[in-house]
């Protein structure tokens, strides 16, 4: 199992739980609203954990640059 938050000085929080390849969620959040999420609940196809982060990482680098 593995957690991790953690929050930048811009107040973007970063929440990282991995319980395995079924129970996983990495979420972006700014101001309290989500604004990336991918986790087991959602239609996210699981392929491995290194491809999870990179995909995670550009959608979240995507939507703060959105706004």
């Amino acid at each position: 199992m593995f957690e991790e938050r953690f929050m930048l000085a811009d107040g973007v929080l970063f929440e990282i739980v991995f319980h395995s390849r079924s129970n996983y969620r990495l979420a972006c959040l700014k101001d309290n609203r989500l604004l990336v999420e991918c986790s087991s609940a959602s239609a996210y196809e699981f392929k491995s954990v290194e491809q999870l982060r990179y995909d995670f990482e550009r959608d979240a680098e995507d939507a703060l640059r959105q706004g």
